[in-house]
């Protein structure tokens, strides 16, 4: 393991630093430092930044977690839906799928949220893909049989990412 302690090294352990920094805007590196500034005691070391813009990845499966229950009440189990963060669509084909989910927290089981936390962190942190999940999800209504892109496009109900006060969502 290589030693950053020594004489010169400060050069080199900053260049990590805004290596591991190099997808936040400047802006928003200065935001999670002075973030972290007031809660810790030491300068923070990127996955610190990270967490003071972003929260855990539980704070990121609620704020998710929130947009499901946005399109329950807007659509319930009928479909089809479409989130602009597609780790929902991981969590819920793995939980059932939308009509399933959508039915029980209709009926207020007590399941879905913690299982819905766990795939979506699940989805996190094995960097899930847009491209490994489906582009929207079914709900008990269907589509028509001739339906092409534009009526799927017209039918689905599209939900954008919701945020937390405070938190940003990982997209």
């Amino acid at each position: 393991m290589p030693n950053f302690t020594g004489p010169g090294c400060q050069k080199k352990r900053a260049e990590l630093f805004f290596e591991a920094c190099r997808g936040l805007s400047i802006e928003s590196l200065a935001e999670g430092v002075r973030r972290h500034i007031r809660w810790g005691s030491f300068f923070p070391a990127p996955a610190e930044v990270f967490k003071a813009l972003y929260g855990t990845h539980e704070d990121q499966a609620t704020m998710a977690w929130c947009d499901v229950l946005e399109a329950i009440r807007r659509t319930g189990a009928e479909g089809p839906v479409k989130f602009a963060d597609y780790r929902i669509h991981y969590a819920i084909e793995r939980m059932g799928g939308w009509a399933h989910v959508a039915w029980a927290v209709k009926e207020k089981k007590r399941w879905p949220m913690k299982d819905f936390i766990t795939w979506y962190v699940f989805a996190l942190k094995i960097n899930v893909d847009a491209d490994d999940v489906k582009p929207y999800l079914m709900g008990n209504r269907g589509l028509p049989c001739k339906a092409g892109p534009e009526d799927i496009a017209r039918m689905t109900l599209e939900v954008p990412a919701g945020q937390a006060r405070g938190l940003r969502r990982v997209l």
